[in-house]
């Protein structure tokens, strides 16, 4: 009689059910759990489970949980168990999501790499929830889909980051990756759960980057730039020279530029802002500088927009800075130093002396007939002086005499050569006369500064200390350029710092000294009070006189449009102010 209940019960336990309760639920996972390792024998037992995913809310969630603890006895049902828990991750109720959430992370354990692609592809999506706990689970669930099979995970990733609809889904998916990775890949030496994360992964994750670029903004391109930066592969020589080459050819510089595309222009900028810290003495600028003079220097008297017109010299300088003049340096194996050709470096000396204005004719005859008279040489100081703010444009001058003096040394037959006599004295005109120019305004700012540092008392007056500190290192490096030039036959042995650079370096220290007396007086100060001292970003000082004495005024960039897949805004250089 017993042993014919208990028959009859098991047949019950494979009969499908209606609508299935907790009751039920229990009753189901009891015969699965007694079976042990045999039960994938009771497949309808299993089904009747998955039904439960229909039920009301504590059934779905039980239902849930059963599913993925016996996911790996059920192979054949793989597809429909991960069904039934995509669909309960759509549920209504926050609660069901996150459970559900949770169990794709435990069948992912067991399951293939087909449906993996599925489980990554579906929590890709669902990144862009707007409830916080359930974001932290889908990420947690994520992180363990990436760990059981970064190949599979990331190629799936990456398509959906690639296809999203929803900018959502694909900058959440970006920043996740971007992340995350980093952080795998350093522990996979020593943390066997991310000893996958290895050199394969690596050229994999390269090689989805690099399409992944081809369609990105600002803030996507530059989380990609950081995230290739982290890896073992991109810290050697050949990897660095690779990762410039990668930034470098997403802005295109090869191809010749539109004076109206500012918004290429602006892709550009970015773009070598993110390769100035890769180049070295190893890994040189010399093919992008030449590239950059063909097809960007040759249009930049038309770019129309003042400030980017400024940041677009400067870059061109920050990239000289990197241009190697000799094979003595340790270069990449096939990266060879490219030499600007006589074609390329007129293009910078013309523009150059656009900005080295003669000095007025009548003067000069004057001063040639009386022989240097003491009068005719006052009335010339006297009017370069007056030359100085009308005319002088010291912020483009030192771009240009910097990136000429490093070109040149390559080429010193440009101006050394007998058929270049005349180029070369026509040169030092102008040299002289903005040399004057140019002593007499350092003389003056220091002055200045020396009275208006004593009788500074407002943060006002510091600030105008500083532009003109900023001046002054504007027209010492210009100086010192003409001196260098100015030999016979032209030197090129001075080195200059860019005044841009060497503002950021003592605005960094003087922000560290301005810490380090909050964090003394932080000593005697509630919490609430030392939370509201904050550093403020340090900006980049340029100096450009261009009607009257420390101008503060500053040009207004256009306003371009902010589209997904390009170079947003907030993403723009940024307007310095002007002197």
């Amino acid at each position: 009689m017993n042993d014919q209940t208990s028959e009859t019960n098991g047949n019950d336990e494979n009969k499908p059910i209606e609508m299935v309760t907790i009751d039920d639920l229990y009753r189901l996972y009891g015969v699965l759990a007694d079976a042990k390792e045999n039960a994938g024998e009771h497949v309808d037992t299993y089904l009747n489970i998955i039904k439960g995913t229909k039920g009301g809310t504590k059934e779905k969630l039980l239902a849930s949980q059963f599913i993925s603890r016996f996911f790996k006895y059920f192979p054949k049902q793989m597809a429909i168990s991960i069904d039934a828990i995509f669909d309960l991750c759509e549920d209504e109720d926050i609660n069901i999501r996150k459970s559900a959430i949770k169990d794709l992370a435990t069948i992912g354990k067991d399951c293939s790499p087909e449906h993996l692609n599925r489980i990554a592809d579906i929590l890709t999506q669902l990144l862009q929830t707007e409830d916080q706990q359930e974001f932290h689970q889908v990420q947690t669930s994520l992180t363990t889909i990436l760990k059981l099979n970064p190949k599979a995970s990331l190629d799936e990733m990456f398509n959906q980051i690639n296809t999203a609809e929803l900018d959502q889904v694909r900058k959440r998916g970006i920043k996740f990756l971007c992340t995350k990775l980093p952080q795998f890949f350093s522990s996979a030496s020593t943390d066997s759960s991310f000893s996958m994360f290895n050199k394969e992964i690596e050229d994999l994750l390269v090689k989805n980057v690099k399409n992944a670029l081809n369609d990105c903004d600002a803030e996507e391109f530059i989380l990609f730039i950081r995230l290739l930066a982290s890896l073992s592969s991109m810290n050697t020589l050949q990897g660095r020279q690779d990762l410039v080459n990668i930034i470098m050819a997403q802005s295109e510089l090869d191809k010749p530029f539109d004076h109206n595309d500012l918004e290429r222009l602006m892709i550009l900028l970015s773009c070598i802002q993110q390769a100035l810290p890769l180049f070295s003495k190893n890994v040189n600028s010399n093919k992008y500088v030449n590239f950059y003079i063909e097809n960007v220097m040759k249009i930049f008297n038309q770019i129309s927009d003042e400030t980017i017109r400024f940041e677009i010299l400067k870059s061109f300088a920050d990239l000289c800075s990197h241009y190697h003049t000799n094979q003595g340096h340790l270069a990449v194996p096939g990266i060879e130093c490219v030499k600007s050709t006589d074609s390329q470096l007129s293009i910078i000396y013309d523009l150059l002396i656009n900005y080295l204005p003669k000095p007025p004719v009548e003067l000069v005859c004057q001063a040639s007939e009386s022989g240097g008279a003491d009068e005719n040489a006052e009335k010339l100081e006297n009017k370069i002086i007056e030359e100085t703010e009308a005319r002088f444009n010291f912020s483009y001058v030192e771009c240009f005499m910097y990136a000429f003096h490093v070109l040149a040394k390559s080429n010193q037959d440009f101006l050394n050569s007998l058929d270049n006599k005349e180029r070369l004295k026509d040169f030092r005109l102008r040299l002289q006369y903005f040399a004057k120019g140019t002593q007499n305004y350092i003389k003056e700012l220091r002055n200045t500064l020396i009275n208006s540092s004593l009788n500074a008392k407002t943060s006002a007056d510091n600030e105008e200390n500083k532009i003109r500190r900023v001046a002054l290192k504007v027209t010492t490096n210009i100086d010192a350029l003409i001196k260098d030039l100015f030999h016979n036959p032209p030197a090129y042995k001075t080195s200059i710092v860019l005044s841009w650079k060497s503002s950021q370096s003592l605005e960094a220290q003087n922000n560290q000294q301005q810490m380090n007396k909050q964090t003394k007086r932080s000593l005697s100060v509630s919490g609430d009070e030392s939370e509201c001292s904050t550093r403020k970003k340090p900006e980049r000082g340029i100096y450009q006189p261009p009607s009257g004495k420390y101008s503060t005024t500053t040009p207004s960039a256009q306003n371009l449009s902010n589209k997904r897949r390009t170079f947003s805004d907030n993403q723009r250089v940024r307007n310095f102010n002007r002197f």
